[in-house]
């Protein structure tokens, strides 16, 4: 009998910290939704989409280059090099710069980067220095992210 009655004591704590956890959790969860949501209400869809996939500064990063580069323009993206995902992917980036044209770098990066209308998405080493021509200028977002862009 006595057995029967800790377990029952240690089942209605356990219990009962799982219901406090639980209401921590989900008063935790509202709050930062609700930060989230109270911050990005002013954004468009496409740069809260990138904020809440990416975070801040890549959703930052997107709307610096929506607003740098013209809509019929073409952009070159660093297909497979540096680290930051959303940057590396033609179709994310073709949803994410809309109505812009998005060409991935394969092996022809030379030719693209050497268009004079090609704006080009510099991230880390991307593109290297020496391949960038004496036309274009880089703008920078941040020590990392930046645009290689016509002089115009």
């Amino acid at each position: 009998m006595a057995k029967r009655i800790t377990v029952f004591l240690i089942g209605l704590i356990l219990l009962a910290l799982l219901a406090y956890q639980s209401v921590e959790a989900a008063q935790y969860l509202n709050n930062r939704f609700i930060s989230k949501f109270l911050s990005n209400r002013n954004l468009d869809a496409v740069i809260r989409s990138a904020d809440a996939s990416y975070g801040r500064e890549i959703a930052g990063y997107i709307s610096f280059l929506r607003q740098s580069i013209p809509e019929h323009e073409t952009v070159l993206i660093p297909s497979g090099r540096g680290s930051s995902e959303p940057l590396n992917d033609k179709y994310l980036m073709q949803y994410f710069l809309f109505p812009r044209k998005v060409e991935a770098c394969l092996s022809d990066c030379n030719v693209y980067i050497q268009d004079p209308s090609i704006y080009v998405i510099a991230q880390g080493d991307f593109p290297p220095k020496g391949l960038i021509p004496p036309f274009k200028r880089r703008e920078n977002f941040s020590e990392w992210l930046g645009l290689i862009l016509p002089m115009r």
